[in-house]
């Protein structure tokens, strides 16, 4: 009889325990891990919002949200002083200078992406100058 009212809370407390996995919210690890990634090579119109870059430009703003975009990579070639140092395309224009991107107000801006410098010269070829490019979207 012992036996019968141990095996009966046995299967009350399962069927309790499987009934109340419905759709509660994820909590800690859980959530993060059902979190979509951001792409540490893209800075979005969403992180641009950020009421402490209001008034500033584009090169501030990279500066402040992802500093490594402006790191130079690499060793510079002898012949070409600017390989390595990133550079910028503007709404898909040519490869400029990094001081292009203070004269565009980051409130204009769609979308900043980091291409390496493998990516760069594919698409951009020579004037990539074998360093990234921060490719620039504006409204």
């Amino acid at each position: 009889m012992l036996l019968k009212r141990i095996v009966f809370g046995v299967c009350v407390v399962a069927a309790a325990a499987c009934a109340g996995g419905g759709a509660t919210p994820a909590t800690g690890a859980a959530a993060a891990a059902s979190a979509p990634r951001r792409d540490p090579n893209v800075i979005t119109k969403e992180d641009l919002s950020d009421p402490s870059l209001s008034g500033q430009n584009i090169y501030d703003a990279i500066k402040t949200l992802r500093p490594r975009f402006m790191a130079t990579r690499g060793t510079s070639s002898l012949n070409d002083a600017g390989a390595g140092a990133p550079h910028v395309s503007i709404d898909g224009g040519p490869v400029g200078e990094l001081d292009d991107l203070k004269r565009v107000q980051a409130s204009v801006v769609i979308e900043v992406r980091l291409l390496d410098a493998s990516q760069a010269m594919q698409r951009f070829g020579a004037t990539a100058k074998q360093g990234p490019v921060i490719v620039i979207r504006t409204m």
